[in-house]
């Protein structure tokens, strides 16, 4: 991890594989057996030796040592004169070839490999753990000319990459007494089914200000390059797929909920970013019950400060009774946010926090879904652990679009977060957040009312679970019908 980086969220990529079943014809060396290879040894160190010599040397009968000379004989091994034994001409002349002194006899050798290649530069991969993809994960799926031919380019990468797959695959075979060449032929290639692999990317700012993508170090040290720069190359590419903004609505988010101590942070439309976290790490001054928070909410630190809170008000203290409720998330209208390891890590901690107490709550989240696209929508969060999502039409009105790069969260009564996703500078379809948690009546009220307007009847697409239930469910009106906790006072 680059140190001078400041990472404000992560995504998990899939990356397509397929593996294949391939038999083929390998151009091989071999040793004799042992018996075989130590008599031509002999010959070849002492030039000629008597029958009774190589006989008593080894310790043979008269019958086993005459069955030997007779098998090597008829291989054209050795050359029988009188009684004496000696190396063939083509014997010793390989003995004259061999860096290591020993007689190795060329052969084809029928071999059959299990082997893993992406679909994206069709490189070799190592031992994959096998691993139910997601749609929840950002699939980078190939291109139909790839799937299409993927026995061919199979067969292709095989033969370029023989010597790798050979050295992976030589210890569980006795390679002490074999050497591959490389592939003879192909004579066949079963195609199993395509599946994924799961890389989280990270991305954060540099010195600079400019975008740093932050791959595993397994991934990039132990990947092909060409693998490696295909994976970047696809990941800018679904990044540029994602509507541009001009940050306009950054200030105001500010005006909206009243932020004029984070006003020095904004240049134009856009945070400085390391000023800000840099800031936030020594001890930003902030309003009573106003805390900044930068970055993914499903961040180790953003998740864990959260549900503290959430465990605060539900085990109370002297003087303060318990507060139970379940929590409303409203996600941005972003294809990249919750899409991950770190969104599920934050349905994981945050739903235990609010089982805490023995009542019925739960995580509530709230996203954007088009009329007819909710099927699409749900899948996303398939896997996560959430149980229990909600989806909300879109507006329409462009003014209305700055609503949309919100991201809330509301514990009735007790607290709210209110994120704005802004667009890292040049950097299309690449958005960080920031923000506040607030315990701030008047902050309360602005997001209870936000979310109730975005939950009203003529926006309200239903309640859409994650793991589809067996039977059809029966729908709400408005998210206020829905979800009951939201029916509280927004004065306390």
């Amino acid at each position: 991890m680059n140190p001078d980086c400041i990472e404000f969220n992560r995504v998990t990529f899939a990356l397509p594989t397929q593996a294949f079943k391939i038999t083929a014809y390998i151009s091989a060396e071999e040793r004799l057996p042992a018996v075989t290879e130590f008599v031509l040894r002999l010959l070849h160190t002492c030039g000629r030796v008597s029958l009774i010599g190589l006989r008593d040397y080894f310790g043979f009968s008269d019958a086993e040592a005459l069955s030997v000379i007779e098998s090597m004989e008829r291989m054209g091994q050795i050359k029988l004169d009188e009684d004496y034994l000696a190396l063939s001409d083509e014997f010793a002349a390989r003995f004259e070839a061999s860096p290591d002194e020993c007689p190795w006899v060329a052969k084809l050798k029928k071999r059959t490999d299990t082997v893993s290649f992406d679909l994206l530069a069709f490189t070799n991969l190592r031992r994959t753990q096998s691993i139910f993809p997601t749609d929840n994960w950002i699939k980078l799926n190939p291109s139909a000319d790839v799937v299409g031919g993927s026995v061919d380019r199979a067969k292709r990468a095989y033969r370029e990459n023989f010597t790798e797959i050979e050295r992976e695959h030589a210890r569980n075979r006795g390679q002490e007494r074999e050497r591959s060449y490389g592939v003879h032929s192909i004579e066949n290639v079963h195609a199993n089914r395509p599946s994924f692999i799961p890389i989280t990317v990270g991305f954060g700012v540099d010195r600079k200000g400019g975008l740093v993508t932050v791959l595993p170090e397994e991934f990039e040290s132990g990947a092909n390059f060409s693998l490696v720069t295909e994976f970047r190359d696809r990941i800018n590419e679904e990044l540029e797929r994602s509507p541009a903004t001009d940050n306009a609505f950054v200030e105001t988010f500010l005006d909206k909920f009243q932020l004029d101590f984070l006003r020095k942070y904004v240049i134009g439309n856009n945070l400085d970013i390391r000023a800000f976290a840099q800031d936030m790490a020594h001890g930003l001054s902030s309003p009573s019950g106003v805390y900044p928070l930068f970055g993914s909410l499903g961040s180790k630190t953003n998740r864990e400060f959260i549900a503290l809170q959430i465990n605060e008000a539900r085990k109370g203290g002297k003087r303060v009774p318990k507060h139970l409720s379940s929590l409303m998330w409203q996600a941005p209208n972003y294809e990249f946010w919750g899409r991950g390891e770190e969104f599920k890590a934050a349905v994981e901690i945050f739903t235990k926090a609010l089982k805490s107490g023995g009542s019925g709550d739960d995580l509530h989240v709230m996203d954007y879904a088009q009329e007819r696209q909710e099927v699409s929508v749900r899948s996303k969060y398939a896997n996560t652990g959430l149980v229990e999502l909600h989806l909300a039409q879109p507006d329409i009105l462009s003014a209305a679009t700055w609503t949309e790069s919100l991201e809330l969260m509301l514990y009735p009564g007790q607290f709210t977060v209110a994120m704005i996703h802004a667009q890292l500078e040049n950097c299309p379809g690449v958005r960080y957040s920031f923000g506040v948690l607030s315990t701030k009546g008047a902050h309360l009220r602005l997001v209870h009312q936000h979310l109730l307007e975005r939950g009203r009847e003529q926006r309200y697409g239903g309640r859409w679970p994650p793991k589809k239930p067996a039977a059809p469910i029966k729908q709400a009106k408005s998210l206020a019908d829905a979800c009951t906790f939201l029916a509280f006072s927004d004065w306390g």
